[in-house]
């Protein structure tokens, strides 16, 4: 009943998936007639699978979607063939067992019966058959685990016209506070465009809005106007693409909505295990959310490696995104690599499952094809919320541009940041914001107490804080404030400088961190024109990323040596990134997976952040310390204990870890358990995570 429930809430319309959906919740455990499952549950045997059974059944009603749902409502979808956990093996190896069960469950339970007249043959579009059994999925395992823990219990309403009012009052009070002018007016008209494109027809819109042109809260609106006209819309999902401000947006709806309205999901929220052997032992499995709530806010790697996981937990909550609104700020950052299924299935989601999507961004991507091969959206397909972005980019327009000319050292850029008093500079990697922080503390000029480090070798924790201090400092029109950061502030983070250095990158890194230069307006508008300094600078020292962002950045060289160059351009933008989309591999391969049903292969191919960094946990502050003996003790990660560390765990990339475990920086909780801790002394205040310990640890 419950599975059925929710098939009818994702696709109202379609009869045969709700069938589908109530039959597998009554075949998912047939298996269980099994004597090998009776003799497990006397206590006589330690396992028995059970999933197979009820999966041949649908199977050889030629119900697949069904079949892949049973067998995978534990251990996770499989694949078609392959190996002996693959569906047709798997069903294969129960077929001679089938009738003499089936015999003896419909005896017990003659409603079993009805199941089999309601299984029908599976969808004949393979892109269509890819997503819809995610989503029959989604409803059986939701809907077990639910009835399992024998706690239902209906998330709140979005109750969206009440919840916009209370959005629109708040919007309203944080207006009042800001002077009049092209920046407050630029707003509002985002504001009153977003409300205005809320009822249109179509599932697919971008809003294309400068940085400071408080798309945040617009994009909000934007949602919950639309549910306010279309009623069947159950939610508003915020994707998020960096950690280090995932918590800050979070907190502006808090503020504008009420705790109770958001959860929060970050992409490291569950370890979940997926396997039969977390099956049989209950305790070793992590609670996850199956997003019913009314508004979630939630990081780009966890949406979309939800969609394309295998794992039930993960695809738990796929069924809770159709029917609602996702908006994905800062889409540019969606890895290029991927960009093929991702608009399969997006496309898919908006088509078929009434998902809308809003793209936010002041740097959109060019998701629609430039030339007839191409594997991107026919043009037309995505509207713009704004009515003449150009117009809107040069009514925002706060700052100035200065490219290089040369390649400058880091002690040059120290002495600039000095000489500007009240600057940031963002650079491409950990080791150039270490090298470049300590060149500025040297410099004689400089008040060390005025100098700040920001990079992922702190953790998120430390982060926030330093952010919040450098905010509190830059209040003070007087006081001197110089900020070496890497990329992780450029995209979302609310800083408002009058100078701001960016070392040569993507085109699209460079127009995110020139937001950080008079994000306000304040200067502009007291000097009548663009007053912010955006200084492109080409350190001597050029290691980049590898991979795409290096790429783009050799891009981005190439349009500043062809000249007119402009970040407040759409269509400068536009052009960038049809050069870096357009001879790439945009991921043909994982599509074909897709098309063939390897569900695990997608699964083990789609991901979005390579896993080649290694969690360490850091005694930060006192609540850390006091997490961290509490790990040392039970020597088990919690569900509840994991959340709150989040906040304390710094990635160590394989050599960084190696390097840090010879030096003893990093200790393991328990041998095998791959929890790993800093012990005191390898965390420094301003710079996180050191390899040297402090010599206060080394005179202990």
């Amino acid at each position: 009943m419950l599975a059925e429930a929710f098939a009818k809430e994702a696709n109202p319309q379609d009869g045969p998936f709700r069938a589908a959906a109530r039959a597998a919740g009554m075949l998912h455990d047939l298996g269980k007639y099994t004597d090998d499952f009776q003799r497990k549950i006397r206590g006589e045997a330690n396992k028995a699978s059970h999933s197979a059974h009820g999966a041949a059944i649908a199977f050889k009603a030629k119900a697949i979607e069904v079949a892949f749902a049973i067998a995978g409502h534990h251990a996770g979808l499989p694949d078609p063939k392959g190996g002996r956990a693959c569906l047709w093996e798997r069903t294969k190896e129960v077929d001679d067992a089938l009738d003499d069960l089936w015999s003896t469950a419909v005896n017990d339970c003659p409603g079993l019966s009805e199941c089999r007249g309601s299984l029908v043959g599976s969808s004949e579009k393979l892109t269509d058959f890819d997503l819809r059994t995610r989503m029959l999925f989604s409803c059986l395992v939701d809907a077990d685990r639910i009835d399992s823990s024998g706690e239902h219990q209906k998330g709140k309403l979005l109750a969206a016209a009440d919840r916009l009012d209370r959005l629109l009052a708040f919007i309203g009070q944080r207006a009042a506070q800001v002077p009049d002018g092209p920046v407050k007016t630029a707003r509002m008209a985002v504001l009153e465009a977003c409300r205005a494109a809320a009822g249109r027809s179509g599932n697919l819109f971008s809003l294309t809005v400068p940085t400071g042109g408080a798309k945040t809260l617009a994009s909000m609106a934007f949602a919950l106007e639309r549910a306010r006209i279309f009623p069947d819309l159950r939610r508003i999902i915020v994707v998020i693409p960096y950690l280090s401000i995932i918590e800050q947006n979070a907190q502006v709806f808090v503020d504008a909505l009420g705790r109770d309205a958001i959860l929060e999901h970050h992409s490291g929220d569950t370890d979940a295990r997926d396997d039969e052997e977390a099956y049989e032992n209950p305790h070793q499995r992590n609670a996850a959310e199956n997003w019913d709530a009314p508004i979630i806010v939630t990081t780009s790697v966890r949406f979309f490696e939800s969609l394309f996981s295998h794992r039930a937990s993960d695809l738990r909550r796929v069924h809770n995104l159709a029917h609602s609104v996702v908006i994905l700020d800062e889409v540019q950052t969606l890895p290029r690599q991927f960009i093929q299924p991702i608009l399969s299935m997006m496309e898919d989601l908006a088509r078929n499952w009434r998902t809308t999507f809003l793209f936010c961004t002041a740097t959109q991507p060019a998701f629609e094809k430039s030339k007839t091969e191409d594997v991107r959206w026919e043009p037309g397909t995505v509207q713009e919320v704004m009515p003449r972005p150009l117009e809107l980019f040069q009514q925002l327009k706060r700052v100035e541009v200065e490219w290089p000319t040369g390649k400058s050292t880091w002690k040059e850029i120290a002495s600039g940041l000095a000489a500007a008093g009240r600057a940031l500079c963002i650079v491409n990697t950990r080791n150039h914001a270490l090298a470049l922080y300590r060149e500025v503390s040297a410099n004689s000029a400089v008040d060390s107490a005025s100098v700040f480090h920001l990079s992922t070798r702190m953790c998120p924790a430390h982060r926030l804080r330093t952010i919040t201090e450098i905010k509190e400092r830059l209040e003070n029109p007087t006081a001197p404030c110089i900020a070496v950061s890497t990329q992780l502030v450029e995209a979302g983070v609310d800083l408002d400088f009058p100078v701001v250095y960016r070392a040569l990158g993507p085109l699209d890194s460079i127009a995110q961190a020139a937001g950080r230069c008079d994000r306000e307006g304040r200067l502009t508008a007291a000097l009548g024109r663009p007053a912010g300094r955006v200084i492109v600078l080409e350190p001597e020292e050029a290691t980049l990323p590898p991979g795409v962002y290096s790429e783009a950045t050799e891009r981005t060289q190439v349009l500043i040596r062809e000249g007119g160059l402009a970040i407040d351009d759409p269509d400068c933008i536009r052009r960038y990134f049809d050069r870096l989309y357009g001879e790439a591999d945009l991921g043909k391969d994982l599509e074909e997976l897709r098309r063939n049903l390897k569900f695990r292969c997608v699964s083990k191919e789609f991901e979005m952040i390579a896993d080649n960094t290694q969690s360490v946990f850091v005694p930060y502050d006192a609540e850390a310390r006091a997490l961290i003996v509490q790990l040392n003790v039970i020597g088990v990660l919690h569900l509840n204990v994991r959340r709150r560390l989040q906040r304390y765990t710094v990635g160590l990339y394989q050599r960084e870890f190696q390097a840090a475990s010879q030096r003893g920086a990093v200790y393991e909780v328990r041998p095998g358990s791959n929890l790993w801790i800093s012990p005191e002394g390898f965390y420094d205040e301003t710079l996180g995570f050191v390899m040297e310990p402090s010599p206060d640890r080394m005179v202990q």
